[in-house]
């Protein structure tokens, strides 16, 4: 082979390379024994880049933590460790925290780069962002750990009362008292499972194969009997008998219930009206109160799983509006939020798939 064919052949193996790196589905950033990076990505580029260009050495311009929020030390870093020891580093989460104050959240793994002698030459390292899986991550961890603790405070109670009538009241005046505390605390029990269940099945979208023509009026109506309003407060049911809609009926029902809810615990005088009628294809149903509404802080958080604002810290389990929000996404619906501190609150729910009843 002639020094023109070598040439050539080196030259489409170093395109080829560049091609391979260049398409490589994470960060790659190479650096030679010094941490002086002598390669870097597109990717790479787009994720670690500081005013277009990578730093000249490994992440200077980031602040790196773990993910309990302990600051990296320049030697604890993964092309460090790599390039001090050898050590093979595999999918190291890391959060990075850039100067602008943006945050992502990559795996980060390195190893040391070797040449043909077997003497270290550099290290190398991949970063893969993970900011959705560590986000879906986390609210599993807080789900988790927010129902255990919802289940701990009526457990507590039951067992509790328990005690008590075992030591000796179940013969005494008091055992009606202990056995009034059992049942409600298992009557919560029992709606924070049934609560759970409904959020999780509406989550994973169990519920949705099940249509049916649903009647709007009518669970209008079924919404308002359930409900326990502070005295002087009106509820008026506004809808057309013929307004329907074909969904699934559980989820529309406990959406429905739970804004109902919802209202007449924070209405403590004025009117909440439920209402609905066909727009745009489908049904809009709404539910307002002259209740003491949400505040600005408060309003981008109230369909959180577990949230409850500062009036409420001692009412509910924090799971109605969350119920609300996975029921409307899972029938393929939208939902809308107007609200200010002392001026009421207004929740509009629309659904697609409108129909119409027989007017009689």
């Amino acid at each position: 082979m002639s020094a023109e064919q070598k040439a050539a052949a080196l030259e489409q193996d170093r395109a080829r390379l560049v091609a391979i790196v260049e398409n490589m589905p994470a960060a790659l950033v190479i650096v030679d024994l010094d941490g002086n990076i002598q390669m870097a990505n597109e990717r790479a580029l787009k994720m670690l880049a500081v005013d277009g260009e990578i730093p000249d050495r490994e992440m200077r311009e980031w602040d790196v933590r773990t993910l309990e929020g302990r600051r990296y030390r320049d030697d604890e870093l993964p092309l460090a460790r790599s390039l001090r020891t050898g050590e093979v580093v595999n999918n190291e989460r890391m959060t990075l925290v850039s100067m602008d104050g943006s945050t992502i959240f990559v795996d980060a793994s390195s190893a040391p780069v070797i040449d043909s002698a077997g003497q270290s030459i550099g290290a190398l390292s991949l970063f893969q962002e993970v900011t959705e899986q560590e986000r879906l991550e986390r609210a599993g961890r807080e789900f988790v750990t927010n129902a255990a603790h919802e289940l701990q405070s009526p457990l507590a109670a039951i067992v509790s009362a328990i005690e008590v009538l075992q030591s000796g009241a179940k013969d005494s005046d008091d055992r009606d008292v202990f056995l009034g505390h059992i049942e409600r605390e298992s009557a919560r029990l029992a709606r924070l499972a049934r609560a759970l269940l409904i959020l999780a099945r509406a989550q994973s979208g169990f519920e949705t194969a099940r249509d049916e023509l649903v009647p709007i009026q009518e669970v209008l109506t079924e919404a308002v009997a359930r409900l326990r309003i502070a005295p002087g407060v009106e509820v008026e049911v506004d809808c057309g008998r013929e307004v329907a809609v074909v969904t699934n009926r559980e989820l529309l029902e406990q959406a429905v219930a739970n804004l109902a809810e919802n209202a007449a615990k924070h209405t403590s005088a004025g009117r909440i009206i439920l209402g609905a009628a066909d727009r745009d294809g489908g049904v809009e149903i709404s539910v307002s109160d002259t209740g003491r509404g949400i505040a600005a802080a408060e309003r981008s958080r109230v369909f959180d799983r577990f949230y409850r604002g500062p009036v409420d810290k001692d009412a509910g389990f924090g799971l109605g509006l969350a119920i609300v929000g996975a029921a409307t996404e899972a029938l393929g619906g939208e939902i809308e939020l107007q609200s200010s501190a002392g001026a009421g609150t207004v929740v509009t729910l629309w659904l697609p798939n409108a129909a119409s009843l027989t007017r009689r």
